[in-house]
């Protein structure tokens, strides 16, 4: 049967609805179909199209210095790299979080087994569209933005001085020669987008990292002959984790251009990390204390249980016969809930999340190796 509690329901949706839509990016997915997967594919494209197609047009590829392609990637001028890069990210950030949301609903189906009956009214203002973090969420975005514009400011070569704000901002970058102005403005706009969008997601992350904290410390029941009912939870936080390791992965092949400024990236990409980290950590440490505290409990009763029976063992009548019968039990008990381990992650589970980890390294080294190919056949 099932059980319905405010917009939570025990059958996960396979795709966004209208009724779980709560933010701008959401509804994008909702109205191209309600598949992360096709906003993914189809918006870098459609970016990339936006930005190519009128440079082309405007004749930059033709006037801008040549100087300009030093250090280009895969023939890329510094704009036209970064715009690929930024349209990659674009349709990532765009389809990620709708992504989990139908990931994670699915998660929190299959650890409701696990749940207090109570948490069912927890859950009922998971998702609802009336939530007071859906405005917290927007003011995130709104900081977001302005911190984009500035980073915009100092890290596109020309913006200032399009933009008249040389005086204000003398570490701009200068511009490139022959460069029209469409290029640099195309990054005024979509960068303060993703920054939006950047602001939003790390705010939800924290946010629904309290709403996980909620669950486990009010309503989470371990069972330690079934550690593994767990593993949703683990999947969840872990997903989170690696929703930002991919995005500074896919930012950090900025910096496989050299004419792309770096001072304000870095930092910011770095701080993407620290999230990464943030967001992972917390989850698994709680749920790890609750089973070592679980754990502790259900062995201090087996022992005490164990201690009894042997004393009543010492005595030559049927007590002690009975005690002795019982015995073996609860010694073999006591070994099953001394070696059920204390953290919710299995060796597989830990393997996958190190690949994950790799995902940085990997594309840094498959992105210089195919750059060498590249060039070596141009």
């Amino acid at each position: 049967m099932t059980r319905e509690a405010g917009i939570f329901r025990t059958t996960a949706p396979t795709r966004i609805e209208r009724q779980i839509v709560g933010t701008w990016d959401q509804w994008i997915v909702w109205r191209l179909g309600g598949r992360p997967a096709v906003v993914a594919a189809s918006v870098p494209l459609i970016l990339m199209a936006s930005f190519y197609l009128p440079a082309w047009l405007l004749g930059n590829y033709e006037t801008m210095e040549r100087g300009a392609w030093s250090g280009s990637v895969f023939g890329l001028d510094p704009f036209s790299w970064a715009a690929f890069v930024v349209s990659l990210l674009g349709g990532y950030t765009l389809s990620v979080t709708s992504f989990s949301i139908l990931r994670d609903w699915e998660d929190m189906v299959r650890l409701l087994p696990v749940l207090d009956e109570k948490a069912h009214d927890l859950l009922a203002t998971w998702r609802s569209p009336g939530r007071p973090q859906l405005q917290y969420g927007r003011m995130a975005g709104y900081a977001g933005m302005v911190l984009g514009i500035f980073v915009m400011l100092v890290t596109v070569p020309g913006l200032v001085d399009i933009l008249h704000l040389r005086f204000l901002l003398p570490m701009g970058p200068d511009p490139i020669e022959g460069a029209v102005a469409f290029v640099s403005l195309w990054f005024l706009v979509m960068g303060p987008v993703l920054f939006y969008i950047l602001g939003q997601g790390l705010f939800f992350s924290i946010s629904e990292g309290v709403f996980l904290r909620r669950l486990q410390r009010h309503y989470l029941r371990i069972d330690l002959l079934d550690i593994d009912r767990l593993a949703p939870l683990t999947r969840i936080a872990m997903r989170r984790s690696v929703v930002w390791i991919v995005g500074a992965t896919l930012g950090s092949l900025f910096f496989l251009s050299a004419g792309i400024e770096r001072t304000a990236l870095e930092p910011l990409f770095l701080g993407i990390c620290v999230v990464a980290v943030g967001v992972l950590m917390p989850p698994l440490i709680r749920v790890h204390q609750h089973i070592v505290r679980t754990k502790k409990e259900e062995l201090d009763t087996l022992r005490t249980a164990i201690r009894e029976e042997r004393d009543l063992a010492l005595d030559r009548d049927e007590r002690g016969m009975q005690a002795i019968a019982r015995l073996p039990g609860l010694i073999a008990f006591e070994n099953r809930i001394d070696q059920v381990r204390e953290w919710p992650v299995d060796f597989g589970t830990a393997s996958r999340f190190a690949l994950y980890l790799g995902i940085p390294v990997f594309s840094w080294v498959g992105g210089a190796l195919v750059e060498k190919l590249v060039d070596a056949f141009l």
